[in-house]
């Protein structure tokens, strides 16, 4: 029992596997809704790419502020299935049927819808399924309520391993599926390819399923009620300097990550040439790698303590990502420089995906101590606002890099960007800046934790 009186129970593996499992079903709508809705709607149903840029957006803006409310709004509700359950149970069956929706407009819609009813649906569909995955919110929330603090690295340890099982399966249906849906649809624009109408709604059956028998077999959490309004729990964390040090550290540390990760397939291609079956080759590696990570670094938190695994990460990524630079000799047109990189990039990213499961439960865990109140659906939500705008700025990194000009002269190979190259020392000087904000002003490790 801490010293406002929550009590923690020392978890068992079962009920961490338990809580950590509905990440396969969200990782499967994660991974798939940005680049299924951009492929569909503008190569498969021929929408106008600025109406699908501008519905794609109207929804980050939407996760980005539902997140928030959410999170306060389920930190001040009060029932018998405690404060986060509720909305689970509520929010998750949204979540799947705006997703199928969203995948299926074809089953609504028709074959060949006018352009304007199109939009209309990607808009309306797009941000309330963004709203939907808000749910996530009180999910994350929930951590700080459900386990110690000295065990949240590896319930994040497992929370990861589930949304790499479900990025690899996003991956062989991009590879084995999606990409042959505008050839059959555009032969028959009448019939829905039944793989694919299969994979979406078993994709919408593994989320909720999960999701609901998670929150139902999981025990309420032990949590006082709370009758503080938004504008003074609002005050409290924007006053809490080291919460917003963090927000911030993330949001620098996901400028490279991102934009590593959305590049990194096509590095492989262009520069190193691993061969036809790229993306199966590179996922294949960065699975093993990021597993690896995830292990390596939980122990190494358990034993060195956060905020020394993390500058070790970050000391890590700064070095092994600069050596994109290699891809200007014709040496590095070799499987062993590619496997090797791509590993040492993915431990790196596997380090990191610990972290934000962790930091925002002990924070709120830490600011409980000092205010009597666990805020932690607040401090869960709130950093999507400012994490949303660092997002939008990888992505316009994203494809300044892949438009730079092209290289022409190295032997034996395709024309390639120089920002395929480039983005290393990029991504390196991104994480040079979360490091000097994690190293100089973050607190990670609390005194409390010791007691």
């Amino acid at each position: 029992m801490n010293n406002k009186g929550i009590e923690y129970q020392k978890a068992t593996t079962k009920k961490m596997l338990l809580y950590a499992s509905p990440r396969l079903g969200i990782q499967f709508f994660i991974s798939i809704i940005d680049f299924a809705l951009l492929f569909l709607y503008k190569d498969v149903y021929s929408l106008n790419g600025l109406f699908v840029g501008i519905a794609l957006a109207l929804g980050k803006l939407s996760v980005g502020f539902s997140q928030f409310i959410i999170g306060w709004a389920s930190d001040h509700t009060k029932t018998r299935w405690g404060r986060r359950k509720p909305y689970i149970i509520i929010m998750t069956p949204i979540l799947c049927i705006t997703f199928i929706m969203l995948l299926l407009p074809g089953l609504f819609l028709g074959a060949n819808p006018p352009e304007n009813s199109l939009f209309i649906w990607l808009v309306i569909f797009n941000c309330l399924s963004q709203a939907a995955y808000s749910v996530t919110t009180p999910y994350h929330a929930w951590n700080a309520e459900l386990f110690p603090v000295d065990q949240r690295p590896k319930v994040s340890s497992f929370q990861n391993m589930f949304n790499i099982i479900g990025a690899v399966i996003i991956t062989l249906f991009t590879l084995v599926i999606l990409t042959d849906v505008k050839d059959k649809i555009e032969a028959d624009p009448t019939v829905i390819p039944t793989n694919f109408l299969v994979s979406i709604l078993f994709f919408a059956f593994v989320l909720i399923t999960m999701s609901f028998f998670s929150t139902i077999a999981l025990p309420v959490e032990n949590t006082p009620e709370y009758g503080s309004k938004m504008k003074d729990d609002l005050k409290i964390i924007l006053k809490n300097k080291n919460f917003l040090l963090v927000t911030f550290m993330q949001g620098f540390c996901s400028l490279a990550i991102a934009m590593i990760s959305s590049i990194l397939a096509k590095f492989a291609d262009n520069v190193v040439h691993l061969g036809s079956d790229t993306n199966i080759v590179v996922s294949a590696l960065m699975v093993i790698a990021m597993l690896f990570g995830l292990f390596w670094f939980k122990h190494r938190i358990e034993t060195k303590g956060k905020k020394k695994t993390l500058i070790f990460i970050f000391l890590w990524g700064i070095i092994i990502l600069p050596f994109s630079l290699l891809g200007f000799f014709p040496f590095a047109q070799s499987m062993i420089y590619g496997i090797v990189y791509i590993s040492f990039v993915a431990i790196a990213i596997g380090g990191w995906y610990l972290f934000p499961y962790i930091m925002y439960a002990d924070i709120a865990d830490d600011d409980q101590k000092k205010t009597g109140e666990l805020k932690a659906g607040i401090y869960a939500g709130f950093p999507s606002i400012i994490l949303n705008i660092f997002q939008a700025i990888s992505l316009f990194f994203t494809g300044w890099l892949i438009e730079l000009p092209l290289i022409t002269n190295v032997p034996d190979t395709e024309p390639f960007s120089i920002g395929l190259l480039l983005m290393g020392p990029i991504g390196s000087l991104f994480l040079i800046i979360a490091l000097l904000f994690g190293k100089k002003f973050v607190t990670l490790d609390f005194s409390w934790e010791k007691q």
